[in-house]
């Protein structure tokens, strides 16, 4: 009886360790800190259109995207737009996706 319970506790230990191995590398299964970074990457991906909207609204925005070059939007949207959606921890990636999306919505505009 005592070998039994042996080779069953090894057998459910062995699979439970397949089990994580599986689901960890091709199920799909995330850690949470990998989750949460997930998530902060979906919302500032939606948070970019907003961005765009907020900068091409202010004026003063405006105004100094006509003197940057292209590549200098993120600098604008750094000195104009300080909060956003009530988060202040704008990097320096969301800058320049967000100077990004600002260029693709001039150069449309300027199609038209």
């Amino acid at each position: 009886m005592q070998e039994k319970w042996t080779y069953s506790l090894w057998g459910a230990a062995g699979g439970a360790i397949a089990l994580a191995i599986v689901g960890f590398s091709w199920g799909g299964w995330v850690s949470g800190g990998t989750a949460r970074m997930q998530a902060d990457a979906a919302v500032w991906t939606a948070l970019l259109p907003v961005c765009a909207d907020a900068v091409l609204a202010d004026p003063a925005a405006v105004a100094a995207l006509k003197t940057k070059r292209a590549s200098d939007y993120d600098d604008v949207v750094r000195d104009h737009l300080k909060t956003l959606a009530g988060r202040t921890d704008m990097g320096f990636t969301f800058r320049r996706d967000c100077g990004k999306a600002i260029e693709a919505r001039m150069t449309h505009a300027l199609a038209k």
